[in-house]
Formats: structure tokens, C-alpha cells, sequence
């Protein structure tokens, strides 16, 4: 096991150092080796994952970890910047981690997936949706809302009183993204962000393409009579 000097600490995560635990959990983390970890009464496994290490904890018998036992996921360790994620209450404990030193997780990401997933698919939508239509097949049909005049003036009317501008006026697409997130996913995404928020917007935006079809027809309807709205406006003035 590779031991670490006082200068491999200074380039490390600041957790590395916190203490003598997280020094030797670290070392072990890293020293190639299957074998557990045994801390106290508890026995940590790496479970390697890609290029990561998804982190279990267990209990054991002196020197003997009963696998038998449930196995609790506590963490995820990634080689990229030898930092952990999703840290869970009983690994910060085992570690002596202070509650302040708050580590980065698996809502956060898929909190960031959504926002990146959602101007993708916008972009999609609005710039390749002749493609996208090709692609998804749908019925025409399912493509046409169902909607009356009177629905779409009093929808202008409300944007208009509300001092919307046109370019408001458009369905703003919102992925869900929790629907796609798996842990493999997860650790996709962090890796290449962009590129995984991608490939979850087109996929949604093809399952979804009749309902996307009819939300922009509706849309374009209200935004030509919030146009006609404002030029009536604009030749009362004169």
C-alpha cells in the first residue's frame, strides 16, 4: 500500500488530511487491491465501477467481515479527482468527517442534468424538429391539439395583461430527468456532462414527440393572436 508524505497531501482533497482515518481510507482507496478495510468494527468494500469505486460498508468478527450481513451503500470515490460523492452519514462518521465539509451528489447532478437537458431539448424542438418528426413516426392525429378560439384568445389576452413579450410565448420543454438518471447514467454524466444531457433530451423529446407537436401548435396559435392583440393596441393609438 502506497503511503502518503506531507507533500502528497498539499495536491490532494482537503478531506484527504483531515486525519489519520481519512489518510489510511485514502491510501487504501488507492492501493490497487480488492482486499476490504477494516476500521473499528466496520469493514469498508470497493466494489470497482468503470473507472470509480462504488463504497460499502459492513460489519464483521474480529478480523472477519460477515458477508452474509447487509451491505449499506455509503459513497462513491472517483480516480478523476480523487474525490468523494454521495457520502452517506455512516462513512462520514467512520471517517470523523466534519458536517461542513459537504460533498458533491447524485440530486445535485441530476438537478444539473435537467437544466442542461432542457435548453437541448428546446434546441431540439426548435432547430431539428422536421428530423426529429422523421425520427418519432407518430400518427398525425396525435400530433393536433385540440383546442377552440376562444381558449387561445383568452390564453393571449392573459400573457398580454401580464406584459409577456412574444418571444415569451413558446413551450419551454422541462425533461424529467430523474426517469433516465441510473447510477450508471450518474456516472456517465459526470464524466461528460454535455454529451449525456444530450442523449436524455432526445430521447424524451422522440417518446414525447406527439405531446411536444401539440404544445407548439398551441403555442403558435396564442402567439399569432397575442400579435394581432398588440397591433390593435398599437392602431388605437393612432
Amino acid at each position: 500500500m502506497m503511503k502518503l508524505i506531507r507533500e502528497d497531501l498539499s495536491m490532494l482533497p482537503a478531506w484527504v488530511g483531515l486525519n489519520e482515518r481519512t489518510v489510511s481510507f485514502f491510501e487504501w482507496l488507492t492501493d490497487g487491491e480488492a482486499a476490504p478495510w477494516k476500521c473499528g468494527d466496520a469493514f469498508l468494500i470497493k466494489v470497482r465501477q468503470r473507472k470509480d469505486y462504488f463504497l460499502y460498508i459492513g460489519c464483521g468478527k474480529g478480523n472477519v467481515l460477515e458477508i452474509g450481513e447487509n451491505l449499506i451503500f455509503v459513497g462513491m470515490f472517483r480516480w478523476k479527482d480523487c474525490g468523494l460523492y454521495d457520502i452517506k452519514e455512516p462513512l462520514r462518521k467512520l471517517l470523523r468527517i466534519p458536517d461542513e465539509f459537504d460533498f458533491p451528489g447524485k440530486a445535485d447532478a441530476r438537478k444539473e442534468a435537467g437544466e442542461i437537458a432542457n435548453r437541448k431539448a428546446f434546441l431540439l424542438i426548435t432547430r431539428d424538429w422536421d428530423a426529429i418528426l422523421q425520427e418519432a413516426r407518430r400518427e398525425k392525429k396525435q400530433m393536433i391539439p385540440k383546442i377552440t378560439r376562444s381558449e387561445i384568445q383568452k390564453q393571449a389576452k392573459e400573457y398580454d395583461q401580464a406584459g409577456k413579450t412574444e418571444e415569451e410565448i413558446r413551450f419551454q420543454p422541462e425533461v424529467p430527468v430523474s426517469q433516465y438518471f441510473s447510477d450508471h447514467c450518474y456516472l456517465l454524466f459526470l464524466d461528460n456532462k454535455e454529451w449525456v444531457a444530450e442523449r436524455i433530451a432526445r430521447q424524451w423529446v422522440l417518446e414525447n414527440a406527439a405531446y411536444i407537436s401539440r404544445q407548439r401548435t398551441w403555442y403558435g396559435c396564442i402567439r399569432n393572436e397575442f400579435r394581432e392583440i398588440k397591433k390593435a393596441a398599437e392602431r388605437r393609438k393612432q
